[in-house]
Parts: C-alpha cells; sequence; structure tokens
C-alpha cells in the first residue's frame, strides 16, 4: 500500500500552528475507514525552516510508494518545495500557505492567497461606502510591499480614491498623510509599536476607518485597543474557522482522493487537481485550473471593545464578548500537543 507524507513545522516559532493544523490530520484519519492510508510525519522545523522542507520533499519525492504530500505550512516553504514535488509527479496539498505567487503542476492550495484578501479589503470598503484610503505597509519584501500592492490594485480596480507609502518612522509626522482619507488599511506584521500606531491614528480623526491585514490580526493587539478605536477596526484573515479545519481537510481531501485511485499516483493527483464543488469541513470549493481554491476569503473580525468577531460580507454582525478574544488565524493553541496516532517519523520530533 501506498502512503502519504506530512510536512509540517512541530517546534521553534511556528510549531504551535504546525501542531494545530496536525490535530485537524488526526481527526481526519481517525474517521477514516476501514483502514487509514500509512502516513510518514516529517517535522520541517529548525533553524533553516526552508531546507528543512525541501530534505522533506526530496524524501517523498524519492519514495516510489508515495501518493501525496500534506505541506507545507509557510509560503517560503512551499515555494521551494513544490518544484520538487512537481518533477516527481506527487501530489502536494497545502492547507494553509496564501502567497498569491505559489504554483506547481502538483499543487493544491486549501487557503485564498493574499490577492482574495486585498480585494476583500477593497470590496467592504466600498460596501461601507469609503472611497477615500490610505495604504501604509512595512518594510516586508516578502509580505507587506507586495500585498500593499495588491491593495492599492483591488482598490483602483474598484473605482476608489487611494495612495499608499511606507510605515511612518517614530519621528515622522504622519497627520499630513492622512489628508482626506477616510480610512487607513496597514500591510504588515504587528511589531511592538502597533498599538500606539492605531492610538494615534484614532486620536487625529476619531472617524477614520482602521484596518489590518492578515499579519495584524493579533490578539494582543485587540487587548491594547481603547473601545473607541477598536469600534473602528477591522482586521481580515483568510481562514475560515481555525486552522486545524484545513488540516483536517487536507487529509480528508487526500484519503477520498487515494480512496478513488488506489495506488494509481498519477490518478491521485488528476482527482485532487480536478476537485469541483467539494462540501468540505471548510465550506464548498473547487480546485481552479492553477491548483487553487476558488472558496472567498474567510472573513473580518471586527475588534469591538478589544474583541474579536467575525463579520459576513453581507453584514457586521457577531462581536463576541468584551472579555473574549478570539484571532480566527490562530485560535485553539493547545500548550503542547502529541499525536495519539502511530505514524512513521522519518526523523526526531521535539515538540516547544
Amino acid at each position: 500500500m501506498g502512503r502519504v507524507y506530512i510536512s509540517l513545522p512541530l517546534a521553534h516559532a511556528s510549531g504551535k500552528g504546525g501542531r494545530e493544523v496536525l490535530r485537524g490530520v488526526e481527526l481526519a484519519l481517525e474517521g477514516a475507514a476501514p483502514e487509514p492510508v500509512p502516513v510518514t510525519l516529517v517535522d520541517s522545523s529548525g533553524p533553516d525552516r526552508e531546507a528543512q522542507a525541501t530534505k522533506n520533499a526530496r524524501l517523498a519525492a524519492a519514495d516510489k510508494g508515495a501518493l501525496a504530500y500534506l505541506g507545507d505550512c509557510h509560503s517560503s516553504q512551499v515555494e521551494e518545495t513544490a518544484p520538487i514535488l512537481a518533477e516527481a509527479g506527487l501530489a502536494q496539498v497545502a492547507p494553509v500557505a496564501t502567497r498569491s505567487d505559489l504554483g506547481g503542476t502538483t499543487l493544491v492550495r486549501l487557503m485564498p492567497h493574499d490577492g482574495v484578501g486585498a480585494a476583500a479589503i477593497a470590496s467592504w470598503l466600498e460596501t461601507v461606502g469609503v472611497g477615500d484610503i490610505l495604504i501604509v505597509h512595512d518594510h516586508d519584501p516578502g509580505y507587506g510591499i507586495p500585498v500593499g500592492e495588491m491593495c492599492v490594485h483591488a482598490a483602483r480596480e474598484r473605482g476608489l480614491a487611494v495612495r499608499a507609502r511606507p510605515v511612518w518612522n517614530h519621528d515622522e509626522d504622519f497627520e499630513g498623510d492622512l489628508d482626506t482619507a477616510e480610512a487607513v488599511v496597514y500591510v504588515g506584521v504587528a511589531g511592538s509599536g502597533a498599538a500606539q500606531l492605531w492610538r494615534d491614528l484614532h486620536a487625529a480623526n476619531p472617524r477614520l476607518w482602521l484596518l489590518g491585514s492578515e499579519g495584524v490580526a493579533q490578539d494582543w493587539l485587540a487587548h491594547e485597543l481603547e473601545p473607541s478605536a477598536a469600534a473602528r477596526t477591522r482586521f481580515f484573515v483568510a481562514p475560515r474557522g481555525p486552522i486545524a479545519l484545513y488540516g483536517f481537510e487536507a487529509m480528508a481531501l487526500i484519503l477520498d482522493a487515494v480512496a478513488a485511485n488506489g495506488d494509481d499516483r498519477a490518478g491521485v493527483l488528476h482527482t485532487l487537481r480536478t476537485t469541483r464543488d467539494r462540501a468540505s469541513i471548510i465550506g464548498r470549493y473547487s480546485i481552479d485550473e492553477t491548483g487553487h481554491t476558488t472558496a472567498a476569503y474567510g472573513g473580518w473580525p471586527s475588534c469591538t471593545a478589544s474583541s474579536f468577531g467575525i463579520s459576513t460580507h453581507s453584514s457586521l454582525r457577531g462581536a463576541r464578548s468584551e472579555q473574549a478574544v478570539l484571532c480566527p488565524s490562530s485560535p485553539c493553541r493547545p500548550p503542547r500537543y502529541r499525536p495519539s496516532f502511530s505514524p512513521s517519523f522519518a526523523g526526531p520530533t521535539r515538540l516547544s
């Protein structure tokens, strides 16, 4: 019988998220009948996570019995592993990678990419009647700068007036840049100065909408905001629920493809890449000709009174209690997790 390789970070900084995805994988395997497909779990964390993921992909590609590869978590890892697996004709299901430029002839992606998020932000702004936007991005060439450009493009496509600039230095005057802006969209990662930036922007114009990309959607930032600033804040995130659900669906999708094709690697790949109108735990979706999901962006947590609530495109319902804080991109993280199923380990793992 063939096997499935699972490449996820289980230790270091990204170990919590990787173990959460793994929990979903485990639940899908527990529900498989009569016997689940054998799996080989390999840790993709480490000082050089791209190199570790590359090693994992080569291990899977060299295994003639491999039927599919579930991973990797980080977009930078998928960028390295997708060509290796494509050359081997081995299907790869990446549950949570979101960078828009990822691709490959055997790659299947379950989470909407950053370009879809940029379009969701522009759509929301248009829906609430905002016509003048200032987009502020951090200096990260791999996230803040390119995703900021996507947000500019998506806003202009909808006829919105938009300006963009890098985040201000601590000694810069930002008020002049606000000008006639009705909303500021921050694209980047929430650093130590994020809360003060939010306070300063809100103080300068209490009616200003303050929007953040997925990198800003952090529960600690929500805790820091005053209720008045929180009420004018929206954070946009790709997941439609806890990321464990994406691990579950990635494994369930692979199991269904294997059940339909047995040990036929090419058949498994074809079934995965031609997924259409699939009803799943993360909603109904198809896989398009590029291997990307057709699912919509997950939603936007509305940060009301220092709390997160999930809003849908048609309304702003769902604010949670003032004491509750939920970031949909990182909920339900157990402090420690060890898989209860018995995969074969291609290398040692150490959980933080």
